[in-house]
């Protein structure tokens, strides 16, 4: 029976353990480092800068905190603006606008002054990692990329047909357009 000089590796080495950290072992070992620099980075840098702006508006807060009304009125204005921004998301599904981005950026504003609104944007936050790490990962980045420049060149080979078709005109596009909507209606008549 081998003896690890080491003594710290507990499994037998006919489990598996080779004595090397997994793949997600040292991913986390990494992330965590990074965190950890960046940090100390940040605060390196704002103890170096002069009072900005998030400090100010920091001090401003802690100082209305103080007056129990001046505290009222502000968590009400910033339910306002938040309600505002998520109900105008909402509205933004079905007209016309950014209504995920707006949904999110009421709650953003809600959750700088009510814990419930930072525990309904957790998961948000949660899923934007994970959408960020896809979108990281070499090999769906590499099929996006792939897919993207041939639906561009698509779309070219379709507008140099169209141009050479038809000419520099919109008019075939509207009967399109007109002829679809003529369909649609046909269909709740």
């Amino acid at each position: 029976m081998s003896r690890n000089p080491e003594g710290d590796d507990p499994k037998p080495a006919n489990v598996g353990n080779s004595g090397t950290p997994s793949d997600a072992e040292r991913e986390a070992r990494r992330r965590e480092q990074w965190r950890e620099a960046s940090t100390a980075a940040f605060r390196k840098v704002e103890a170096s800068t002069p009072p900005s702006i998030a400090s100010r508006l920091r001090s401003f807060r802690e100082k209305l905190r103080r007056h129990r009304a001046l505290d009222t009125v502000w968590r009400v204005m910033v339910f306002a603006i938040g309600a505002t921004l998520m109900v105008a998301g909402l509205m933004m599904f079905l007209l016309p606008g950014p209504g995920w981005a707006t949904l999110i950026l009421g709650l953003v504003v809600l959750a700088s002054e009510f814990t419930w609104a930072n525990r309904v944007l957790d998961p948000v936050k949660e899923a934007a990692l994970r959408a960020k790490d896809a979108a990281m990962d070499p090999r769906k980045r590499r099929r996006n990329l792939i897919l993207a420049a041939i639906a561009g060149v698509l779309i070219g080979i379709a507008v140099i047909w169209y141009l050479l078709v038809y000419g520099v005109t919109i008019d075939p596009i509207v009967e399109l357009l007109q002829s679809v909507a003529d369909w649609f209606r046909g269909l709740f008549n």
